[in-house]
């Protein structure tokens, strides 16, 4: 009997073999021949899946940015259902534990990064990516304004912060550590992304 192969468990697999070329040699070197090699694929099992380059790259880009969210929704669910702490530390460490998802703290998170910001570069100039980055953009959106909401709906807040506000301003600042954590280790190394984080959120918080 012939093996059943699961369309969508080769797709995901043809898609990890993209970020691995990204990684490894830059978004320029992820054409269909070079991700099948990686994958371990003939040529044509590729297209079998993916019709042509710019398919291929828009659901390796959804799958990047997925897991990336979904790891940060898995603690913010928690984070809803349950009682918030009374005190501003605890408080501080229940969002941060959410927001740090979206943070390159580790060699898997830090990969995803690399591939992330390759993605969002090109879809400035490139079309068929725009639509991905725009669901990006909001799904991020999303994670933090919960957070925010979180945070300012608390009677620890600062009293007269505007949501919206302060969810661009904290996007911006995640923005930026990802940016420098993955561009400058050395400089920003995960403790110092962490602290940084931890200085903002507390500066929300009646002291």
């Amino acid at each position: 009997m012939p093996k059943i192969v699961d369309a969508d468990d080769r797709r995901e697999l043809v898609a990890d073999a993209v970020f691995r070329v990204m990684q490894e040699r830059g978004m320029t070197q992820a054409s269909l021949r070079n991700v099948a090699a990686e994958a371990g694929l003939a040529l044509g099992s590729v297209r079998h899946y993916f019709e042509n380059q710019a398919e291929l790259m828009e659901f390796a880009f959804r799958v990047n940015s997925e897991r990336i969210h979904l790891r940060a929704l898995d603690k913010l669910v928690e984070l809803e259902e349950t009682e918030l702490p009374t005190e501003p530390a605890d408080l501080l460490e229940k969002c941060a534990g959410v927001l740090e998802e979206l943070l390159p703290l580790d060699a898997a998170s830090s990969a995803d990064a690399v591939v992330h910001m390759e993605f969002l570069l090109d879809a400035r100039t490139n079309s068929l990516l725009f639509d991905a980055a725009q669901d990006d953009y909001r799904a991020t959106g999303a994670v933090v304004g919960r957070v925010v909401l979180q945070l300012l709906e608390n009677p620890l807040a600062v009293p007269g912060l505007v949501p919206v506000d302060e969810a661009e301003r904290l996007m911006g600042l995640l923005d930026g550590l990802s940016l420098r954590m993955v561009l400058q280790p050395a400089w920003a190394p995960p403790a110092q992304g962490q602290s940084t984080l931890r200085r903002h959120l507390l500066s929300l918080l009646v002291s």
